[in-house]
């Protein structure tokens, strides 16, 4: 009898979903050679070979995620859009021979069945070891690009993604002051943390009042997720798609740079970009930083309910941070 999948290693579990992957890709017309573990931290993300010499990458998506088939096919549709709308080389869907954009497929051994969808090829290396200034400057000027092609960007009756119109636009529980953490909450950082989601309610309450329609955002544009090849930059990981403003875009990219002391040079070399191609969207000092501050608590709660054992044990250390920067970027004090 097979062992339980939950109880395997990450590369136990990675096994099964690479035979789960094999059944989904006899979907496609592709002659597949060879299929090759990428990363299996939260999607099993698999890198395919094909006789002919071309190769494509195959998403098999955590069922715990936060996403569904809905969710997946708008993905599809909006990087189907941009790869036939624009230049931006983006990971192009790719159809089953039945025209589809998503499938299910099941395997022995995994509990249940699975949402996957195969993609072109990101050439390249990762953006975070390559931060020049040239590139920081080409990655203010993609981001720019992404918000344009969304502003008259017309999605299908069957469009749905998430919308960036609350706190917490991800369907998922809002743990951070519940009393199973509330060692983590003492009084003055709960206070803190409080005043961090009254002044991004503020903030949204007023790009809501502003009459500015909504757009698709790419929702985790960071340098995790470019990759640099001969001078281009391709993103990728677009699956948290969701409706909201390009300033709650523009936040989630600067947060991973927030405590870095470089972070002067690289938001100038990111805004010269940016406004090489569209108006900075910021409306008054300090909106993004408020939008950053977001993140970070957004983050926040999700670690407390990650079922990843690195990430519980991270968690106290995470939260504390994040107190830091909320006082650091928004001047919170009680």
């Amino acid at each position: 009898m097979p062992k339980n999948f939950f109880e395997l290693t990450q590369r136990g579990q990675a096994k099964r979903l690479r035979e789960l992957g094999l059944q989904a890709l006899q979907h496609y017309d592709l002659q597949v050679e060879r299929v090759r573990l990428i990363t299996n931290d939260f999607n099993g993300i698999f890198r395919v070979d094909t006789r002919d010499g071309e190769k494509y990458l195959l998403r098999i998506a955590l069922p715990t995620g936060g996403h569904n088939l809905a969710n997946f096919r708008s993905e599809m549709e909006w990087l189907h859009a941009l790869s036939q709308d624009t230049h931006l080389p983006v990971p192009a869907p790719l159809p089953t021979r039945a025209g589809s954009w998503v499938i299910e497929a099941a395997a022995r051994g995994v509990p249940e069945a699975r949402l996957c969808m195969v993609f072109s090829w990101v050439p390249g290396s990762s953006l975070s070891i390559q931060l020049t200034g040239d590139n920081v400057r080409k990655f203010g000027h993609l981001s720019a690009q992404l918000h344009l092609h969304a502003q008259n960007f017309k999605p299908s009756t069957i469009f749905e993604i998430l919308r960036f119109d609350t706190l917490f636009p991800f369907p998922e529980p809002v743990l951070l002051f519940d009393e199973a953490y509330a060692p983590m909450f003492p009084p003055q950082r709960k206070e803190i943390f409080m005043q961090g989601l009254d002044r991004a309610q503020a903030a949204l309450d007023r790009l809501k009042a502003s009459g500015e329609k909504m757009r698709v955002l790419h929702g985790d544009l960071h340098h995790w997720n470019v990759h640099v090849y001969r001078g281009r930059l391709y993103p990728f990981d677009f699956e948290d798609l969701m409706w909201g403003w390009p300033v709650q875009d523009i936040a989630t990219t600067l947060y991973y740079w927030a405590g870095r002391e470089d972070i002067a040079d690289l938001l100038q070399a990111f805004k010269i970009g940016y406004i090489s191609a569209a108006p900075w969207p910021e409306r008054y000092p300090g909106e993004i930083n408020t939008f950053i501050a977001l993140r970070g608590i957004g983050l926040a709660n999700f670690i407390l309910q990650d079922p990843n054992p690195d990430w519980q044990a991270e968690a106290p250390e995470f939260i504390a941070r994040t107190e830091q920067m909320i006082q650091r970027l928004l001047g919170a004090a009680v």
